[in-house]
């Protein structure tokens, strides 16, 4: 499927509806169970949240850590820890867009039963239900485990996406949000997406939205700070792109080396070299 125009931007409509679930889920998890207020700024003390287990309690201290961590020098005022919240959140949302758009990756290429595309009716997870029985609770808490043991299981490969103990993959959007996240993945527009190569390319590259990119841009010729620059930097490079690069750098110097003898002027789509071309072989490949 190429990513022609129309559907780089049913993509880029698919990213920002994750997106906003994702970031409306984690700040009311923030507020309402570790006790950090998005809008307000304020931090509720530890101590005064009874009702967390061992395990939120954990994941409560660790974000403020983070949000200690990401103040650094700054103030500690209302205004810099809403921006670290906020920041917190984003990448949050990130983290857990860029998992499961991987697992739908690997159902597509057959590496995972499916596990996500039909969503508590998929195949994998009716297996591990009969296994599980009632044992973890109702559906909802038994597929969120199921989820788990999978993320686990690839951390042991791929921690930096797939470790839920890392600071900026803590947190995961309770069941009612976790479906309307699928139902956006699933949709019947964007599944053939998850084949594509390049479909995770893209995603990296909406997540920060055009307007967000163009406002920074109207405030400041240059960025003023490490996001700003992220931001206005953060493109997906397509594969003709790199195709053409490496064709013409790499392609090029084989092609001259070899004096034209290589098979790489039928196999380099982008190699630009004259029909009748055939160069001296030279006589070092530099």
């Amino acid at each position: 499927m190429a990513f022609d125009q129309g559907t780089r931007n049913r993509l880029q409509r698919l990213v920002g509806d994750c997106r906003r679930l994702l970031v409306d889920e984690f700040s009311l998890q923030l507020q309402q169970t570790y006790g950090l207020d998005p809008k307000a700024g304020e931090i509720t003390p530890l101590d005064r949240l009874a009702h967390l287990s061992d395990r939120d309690r954990h994941t409560a201290q660790l974000l403020r850590e983070t949000l200690a961590h990401y103040r650094g020098a700054q103030a500690d005022n209302a205004e810099q820890r809403k921006l670290g919240i906020e920041r917190i959140v984003r990448e949050q949302a990130f983290t857990v867009l860029n998992r499961l758009a991987a697992l739908l990756m690997m159902e597509a290429r057959g590496l995972l039963l499916p596990t996500l595309s039909q969503g508590q009716q998929s195949q994998a997870f009716e297996l591990y239900r009969r296994v599980a029985g009632t044992a973890l609770g109702e559906t909802g808490d038994t597929y969120r485990v199921f989820l788990f043991s999978l993320f686990d299981e690839f951390a042991q490969e791929l921690p930096a996406l797939f470790d839920r103990y890392a600071p900026q993959g803590r947190l995961f959007p309770r069941e009612s949000a976790l479906m309307q996240v699928l139902d956006q993945l699933n949709h019947h527009e964007v599944q053939p997406l998850w084949a594509e190569d390049e479909t995770l390319g893209w995603i990296y590259q909406y997540f920060n939205s055009a307007e967000e990119r163009k406002a920074m841009r109207k405030a400041s010729q240059a960025p003023r700070n490490s996001r700003e620059l992220a931001v206005r930097n953060q493109f997906f490079t397509p594969r003709y792109v790199v195709e053409f690069l490496v064709d013409n750098t790499l392609g090029r110097l084989w092609f001259d080396w070899t004096g034209g003898q290589t098979s790489l002027r039928d196999r380099c789509q982008y190699l630009l070299v004259k029909p009748d071309e055939q160069p001296e072989p030279a006589p070092h490949l530099r």
